[in-house]
């Protein structure tokens, strides 16, 4: 064979490995930079799930310790109150009349106090269930009359863990919250659904615009609802517009 024309073949050969080469280097180390990526994104997203496990903790300990306080403190001079007024009817039972008005008072705020404890008092939520929270939650608002709170459930027993349904529970109470401080609203229509988890708030209040309202330093209600959602591995969905009223939408993730 024509030395030169070998020569072509072997040089054209080896031009040939030494690109199959390069493509064989270049596509392992695309696919060992997409797989770095992708556990840098992965820990980077439990990190980040470790943090929010964290303040959540935090939070509810301490909102654990207020519940004590109140029970154990407020609680103990709301009593002695009731005993001294007590004392003063019986003293002067020409003038029993007059502290009517005063017990009532004090009956209310102890009332008040008792459902505020329970709905932060971990423990409580957790041993009496999302349903129980809620309901009680309910009754404390409806109190306050502020707005009129209506409550459907369906189902009986939710299909989420303990720490899922306090993370709802949570949610709820920032909802509402966000409701009682800006919402202006007259009605709370709220939708439970236990069998295959949905929780529906939707209000009749002022409405804003979503997009402009998130990203707002004063929205912290707003993102602590979305982070919280995602904490408990929650679906989340909120529609507003103004002069619309506001829904809010969780539901957990179809298998």
């Amino acid at each position: 064979m024509n030395p030169i024309l070998i020569s072509i073949v072997a040089g054209t050969l080896l031009i040939l490995l030494l690109v199959a080469g390069i493509v064989i280097t270049f596509f392992y180390a695309n696919r060992q930079r997409i797989q770095q990526e992708k556990n840098l994104a992965e820990a980077q997203l439990s990190f980040e799930k470790e943090i929010r496990q964290m303040e959540s903790e935090v939070s509810e300990n301490l909102m654990a310790q207020f519940a004590n306080e109140l029970h154990d403190n407020v609680g103990q001079l709301l009593t002695a109150m009731h005993i001294e007024i007590e004392n003063q009817k019986f003293d002067l039972p020409d003038n029993g009349s007059n502290f009517n008005s005063l017990e009532s008072y004090l009956a209310e705020i102890t009332h008040q106090l008792r459902l505020l404890g329970k709905s932060l008092n971990t423990d409580f939520i957790g041993d009496s269930g999302l349903l129980a929270a809620i309901q009680i939650e309910i009754e404390r608002l409806n109190s306050l009359r502020r707005f009129a709170i209506q409550l459907t459930v369906q189902g009986e027993k939710s299909n989420l863990e303990k720490d899922q349904e306090l993370i709802v529970f949570r949610i709820f109470q920032e909802i509402t919250q966000n409701a009682l401080k800006h919402a202006k609203a007259k009605n709370l229509f709220v939708h439970l659904n236990l069998t295959d988890f949905s929780l529906e708030v939707k209000d009749d209040g002022a409405g804003f615009d979503y997009e402009r309202i998130v990203t707002h330093k004063k929205a912290s209600g707003l993102r602590n609802i979305v982070k919280r959602a995602k904490l408990a591995n929650l679906d989340c969905l909120i529609t507003s517009n103004v002069g619309q009223g506001t829904r809010y939408f969780f539901e957990k993730p179809k298998l």
